[in-house]
């Protein structure tokens, strides 16, 4: 009798679930009660995209509270040691007591109650993920960086449900901080990766007779005046601007550049005032 009455109330459950899915399809409880549902065809461009989206590696391990224990959480694994093992390798964490501080960080920060909430959890873990960490220092600052998001939206949501215009106010800075604060963090990760500079590829330039190419990183600090008594080991500005760079014609494959034709424009003189006279 109770294995009928369990099978019966998992069969309801499936049913509700189902009816549940259709009505968001946009069938009607008219097309529901009349009978199972049609078979849909996928698109093309649907089919590709169930393609790419069966070749990704599987999901990573999540975190789920333990029952009767709200405030332990675990794997949903078989085993804690091997999701672990895969998580860290995700995150590009190496060390098991860095990762389990982490974890335990990002848990309180992002979490509303005393209960960890492990939702939010998971779903930084798979924004550190793709950002594909590569050492300690990247997983740290990825950490960083899905929190602030994390948070940056939540506040996002309090301007919506501001009841004043001073609760408005506050939540709009906080949330223009937060956002500065993302932006900033991935040009930090950025510098880090590429070593603090950006990197120009320029490929196939001839230059021809009578011209001069640089060819390296040039920079552009705009005028300014050398100090007075400076000493001959500082490093001089040497910047140069664009038409001093590169002088002479520069044919680039299919990339037609303003001002490099051979014929230099001519100079216009303009005519100067007469200087005023000692009288005025």
């Amino acid at each position: 009798m109770t294995s009928d009455n369990g099978q019966s109330r998992e069969k309801k459950l499936a049913l509700a679930a189902d009816a549940i899915e259709r009505l968001a399809a946009g069938e009607t409880p008219e097309q529901i009660r009349a009978g199972p549902r049609p078979e849909y065809d996928p698109t093309s461009a649907e089919k590709e995209a169930i393609e790419e989206f069966l070749a990704f590696p599987d999901e990573l391990p999540q975190y789920i509270t333990v029952p009767h224990f709200p405030n332990m959480i675990k794997f949903r694994h078989p085993r804690q040691e091997v999701a672990g093992a895969v998580v860290m390798k995700a995150v590009g964490i190496s060390d098991q007591r860095l990762y389990t501080s982490m974890v335990s960080q990002v848990t309180n920060a992002l979490s509303r109650g005393q209960d960890p909430d492990v939702g939010e959890l998971n779903a930084a873990i798979a924004m550190v993920a793709g950002i594909a960490p590569r050492d300690n220092l990247e997983a740290m600052l990825a950490f960083q960086m899905a929190t602030i998001h994390v948070l940056s939206l939540r506040h996002a949501r309090s301007m919506v449900t501001s009841q004043t215009i001073d609760q408005l106010d506050i939540q709009e800075r906080v949330v223009n901080k937060l956002m500065r604060t993302f932006t900033t963090q991935m040009e930090a990760l950025r510098k880090h990766r590429n070593g603090g500079s950006q990197k120009m590829t320029v490929e196939h330039v001839h230059v021809y007779s009578g011209g001069q190419a640089i060819v390296g990183n040039v920079t552009h600090r705009g005028r300014g005046k050398f100090k007075k008594g400076a000493q001959s080991h500082e490093q001089e500005d040497l910047s140069l601007s664009e038409s001093a760079a590169m002088l002479g014609y520069v044919e680039a494959d299919q990339v037609p550049m303003s001002g490099a034709s051979r014929a230099r424009q001519e100079r216009v003189s303009v005519p100067r005032r007469k200087s005023r006279s000692a009288k005025g």
